[in-house]
């Protein structure tokens, strides 16, 4: 069967883009740098001596750090900080991070409507995260089905699940910034375990901590438009594949009547003693069947034709 070029083309490259999406993907879903908190600690270091209590340098809100689906992971040696907020219910990960809070707490009674909304969306996050992982590496696997068995129906599922994977990624980056949105313009509730939120952090703290996205919630970005490509060039091939079986298909149409032939049953006739296929070839009878061909000089003479005189009639 004849192969297009482009067809080819189309998801050969699809097949190379899925290990680099699964892999763009994983990386963003595993590490803890979608959002990274610089804080300038010399300039907040003044305030706090006359705090009562000591409680910014005891504040986790104080110090840099960078978060991710899991956990939030405070990079610095100030080991002391987590000697004082350590708590039965928030242990100490790896040394210097602690899980994201993902659990509904047992008292609502004390937490706003946002609180919820944000945690809510915060699972949405990983929810449709772990989907969009799934619908790839599905994505994936009818991918490489595709590369032994040429079919339309492979093609177009392997970029069906692609799109999926994509639209999941999308949602996924939504309920983060949904979340981040109500963390730092909603909220004024103050966590026990976490401590406080944006709202609450007071000018100082502020004034002197810079918010932005880390490589984490980059590579999400990354793997979204890729696995958005990879979706389309595997719907690209999926046409193409369909154009050379219906190409194949016109060809070889014609030749399944013109090759067949079809015999009948002839009966014995004067001549013909023996069955013949169908279409017969007219053939001329042999002389012998008119008993041989007169010769020239044999023919007989036949006698001149003679016309009488013409007569006239007056009455």
């Amino acid at each position: 069967m004849a192969r297009s070029t482009c067809g080819t083309v189309c998801f050969v490259v699809a097949t190379i883009l899925g290990p680099a999406v699964l892999v763009f993907l994983a990386i963003s879903f595993s590490t803890d740098h979608w959002l990274d908190f610089t804080v300038n600690r010399k300039n907040i270091q003044e305030p706090s001596l006359t705090d009562p209590g000591d409680k910014l340098r005891r504040a986790k809100w104080t110090h840099t750090r960078h978060r991710g689906i899991f956990r939030e992971c405070y990079p610095g040696n100030d080991t002391a900080f987590f000697e004082l907020v350590q708590h039965s219910d928030d242990p100490v990960i790896d040394g210097y991070c602690y899980y994201v809070v993902l659990a509904i707490p047992k008292g609502t009674d004390g937490h706003s409507p946002e609180y919820f909304s944000r945690l809510h969306l915060t699972r949405c996050h990983l929810a449709f995260y772990v989907v969009a992982l799934f619908f790839f590496l599905l994505a994936y696997l009818f991918g490489l089905v595709l590369c032994c068995r040429r079919l339309t129906w492979v093609a177009n599922t392997a970029g069906f699940f692609a799109y999926l994977a994509g639209f999941s990624t999308a949602a996924a980056i939504a309920f983060f910034h949904g979340a981040e949105y109500l963390e730092r313009n909603k909220i004024t509730d103050e966590d026990p375990i976490k401590g406080q939120f944006y709202l609450n952090w007071g000018p100082y703290v502020q004034n002197n901590t810079d918010r932005s996205y880390g490589y984490s919630y980059i590579l999400g970005w990354v793997g979204m438009v890729l696995a958005a490509i990879t979706a389309t060039f595997y719907c690209i091939a999926g046409c193409y594949i369909s154009g050379e079986r219906y190409e194949e298909l016109e060809k070889t149409r014609p030749l399944e009547y013109m090759d067949r032939t079809y015999h009948m049953m002839v009966p014995p006739m004067a001549g013909y003693p023996i069955e013949r296929g169908y279409p017969m070839v007219l053939e001329a009878p042999h002389m012998d069947y008119y008993g041989g061909y007169p010769r020239y000089d044999d023919r007989r003479v036949l006698p001149a034709i003679s016309y009488p005189e013409p007569t006239y009639s007056w009455s």
